[in-house]
């Protein structure tokens, strides 16, 4: 039997039984059972092949107390395991619960919003622990040349990645740290401020310059040294330095020297231990203590309070509802997601009537690394009252004002919203709220009449779906002044096309591929504008993997952009069937039709799988990938 190995949620390093470095192998279970959410003792998990994972219900026992005696409702199920009896865990190191704990003083850790977080991350089938979309600070590699920037594409790296190099080093107890201070120091330079003409900073004393500079974030600090030269002496300030210790600064990481009033270089201290020169053990605590201040972000998220908790309570105004949302994964009736390897799950929906005097929005934007998504919106009313729908970052929204709302555009990745804008009674599109960059794009709720009422559909720390009602049938349309022009239904990648390729919603015969769950659907214009590239396009390559996966594209010029290259992401392999149709016209093909033969049999897979569809646009110039209907 293979040995059951996961990583820890934290950290992304395995748990290792094998190890010889008793730190991998002690681990502690976050944990749900029909009481509640609980955090376990520290456990050591020394029997891969068997795969149990046992550890004291009493969370300040470990497995080597003298007085610890095993019960059986020690054995946990965790990870990809299936629960038992209502009881499911996620493990983490007793290192990296010890050094979140550390991270969140003088607050303590809240197990239910933990518990929430780890629920709603995927188990992508080629790693061996939760992906929260980032790379582990470099343990992991995302694959982005054979897959979408928005699938979850994760490859380990355990063996060969630089950080894996030090990422079996104990973070929270590093041995170098202590010895750190006593290493020999170069005794710097002591430079005096330096009066400037016009340099408003000037006849501030020293006293206040130094306390402005500490209230800084280190890059900002040193931009203004160089803006005001009275702010030279901070490169030699060993209380400007001492500061870059506590809490907020790029070297809270290294927690042991806050409030340290001992003289000490602090100079050097800052310079030794930056990445390049720190010792192995520094490094990864580094590195999981940015990780740690990502996953704290999202503890402190709050669950909003909106009026009405369901469509239902709003039905009887009639309101017509329409709906954009990610991939999410069906619950099993233990509300456990069995087959959890990607998109997202929805814990709960929250619903409220837009107010009437609706005067501002507010977003609340967070992200696991650097990967944003939106987690809340607040609707505002003219005298400040607020109705809350997600989970809202106090004190860190992003503020609109406007006072109706005709839709939403929205950047969607399988795991929710990634970005919004916000179409306004006069039909102008907004600034972007969030990163669209790389996301599939819809304006299936954009450019509706003003909508009534708002839905939002969340996990344990996003919005994963979103809903909005017209008291008007849903496909009414009128023009949007700026930005979107034509509501398309589709989730359209790398952009919503403009109405004169064809691809619209009036293109689609059958079914409506908003209908058909999150299923982006990408699109390349490979002659270029108005066709210009099409007189040097020699050939074009399907390629088949079962079905179709992928189209390239071949010219007999190098002087043509990536993006009209190739539209799939599937790369070659040896299984792989390449069927190429070579163009020898030389000013370019004319194409006025394509006939596709599909076998009955093949009909219900290909519904299931896409297809590739030409459509006739003068010369050969778009295609679209679509669904063929069963019937």
């Amino acid at each position: 039997m293979s040995p059951v190995i996961f990583s820890c949620v934290i950290c992304g390093y395995l748990i290792d039984g094998y190890a010889t470095a008793s730190w991998l192998k002690e681990f502690r279970a976050i944990y749900s059972s029909s009481e509640g959410a609980f955090i376990s003792g520290v456990g050591r998990y020394s029997d891969p092949g068997g795969g149990e994972w046992i550890a004291p219900s009493d969370p300040a026992m470990r497995w080597d107390d003298r007085d610890y005696i095993f019960r059986a409702s020690d054995r946990l199920p965790v990870m990809r395991q299936c629960p038992e009896n209502g009881r499911h865990g996620f493990v983490l190191h007793d290192a990296c619960w010890r050094l979140l704990q550390k991270a969140l003083e003088p607050d303590s850790i809240p197990f239910e919003r933990l518990l929430e977080v780890c629920r709603s991350l995927p188990f992508p089938l080629r790693g061996i622990g939760v992906c929260w979309g980032h790379d582990y600070g470099g343990l992991t590699l995302f694959d982005n040349q054979d897959h979408y920037p928005w699938e979850d594409r994760l490859i380990d790296q355990y063996s060969s990645s630089e950080t894996c190099q030090y990422a079996k080093e104990n973070p929270y107890d590093v041995p170098e740290i202590p010895r750190l201070p006593m290493m020999r120091s170069q005794k710097p330079l002591h430079l005096v401020p330096k009066v400037q003409e016009g340099d408003c900073f000037s006849t501030l004393p020293w006293e206040i310059l130094e306390a402005i500079a500490i209230n800084l974030q280190t890059g900002d600090a040193l931009n203004l040294r160089r803006a005001s030269k009275s702010f030279l002496p901070i490169w030699t300030s060993q209380t400007f330095w001492a500061s870059r210790f506590e809490a907020g600064h790029d070297r809270d990481f290294i927690f042991e020297m806050r409030n340290n009033k001992e003289p000490r270089d602090w100079i050097t201290l800052y310079r030794i231990t930056n990445h390049a020169h720190s010792p192995s053990g520094v490094k990864n605590r580094r590195r999981v203590w940015r990780l740690i201040r990502a996953l704290i972000d999202l503890l402190r998220l709050r669950l909003g309070d909106a009026l009405e908790s369901s469509r239902t309570n709003l039905s009887a105004d009639g309101l017509r509802w329409s709906e954009v949302a990610g991939d999410v994964k069906q619950e099993t009736g233990s509300g456990h997601c069995k087959g959890f390897n990607e998109g997202c799950r929805l814990f709960q929906k929250q619903c409220a009537s837009i107010p009437s005097d609706l005067s501002r929005i507010a977003f609340s934007i967070t992200a696991a690394s650097n990967v944003e998504y939106v987690t809340g919106i607040r609707l505002i009313t003219s005298n400040n009252a607020g109705i809350r729908l997600g989970y809202i970052a106090e004190g860190n929204e992003l503020f609109l004002e406007v006072t109706a709302v005709r839709g939403f555009v929205l950047a969607m990745g399988p795991r929710g919203v990634r970005a919004l804008q916000v179409v306004s009674s006069e039909g102008h599109a907004s600034k972007w709220f969030g990163c669209p960059k790389d996301l599939p794009v819809t304006e299936c709720l954009a450019g509706l009449e003003s909508i009534s009422a708002l839905e939002v559909g969340v996990d344990g720390y996003k919005i994963v779906s979103l809903a909005i009602a017209t008291l008007n049938f849903p496909y009414v349309q009128r023009p949007v002044a700026q930005g979107p022009q034509l509501r398309a239904t589709a989730l359209w990648y790398p952009a919503v096309p403009s109405p004169d390729l064809c691809l619209n919603e009036e293109s689609f015969t059958g079914e409506s591929p908003s209908a058909a769950g999150y299923q982006p659907l990408s699109w390349t214009r490979f002659g270029g504008p108005n066709g210009i590239y099409l007189r040097s396009l020699t050939e074009v390559c399907v390629t088949r993997l079962g079905g179709l996966c992928g189209i390239e594209f071949h010219y007999d010029t190098e002087d043509i952009p990536m993006e009209t290259l190739k539209l799939g992401r599937r790369n070659f392999t040896e299984f792989s069937r390449v069927e190429r149709f070579p163009i020898n016209g030389p000013a370019g093909e004319l194409i006025q039709t394509i006939d596709v033969s599909i076998e009955r049999a093949s009909i219900e897979r290909a519904a299931r799988k896409g297809v590739f569809s030409f459509y006739k646009h003068g010369k050969l110039s778009s295609f679209k990938v679509g669904n063929v209907i069963s019937n």
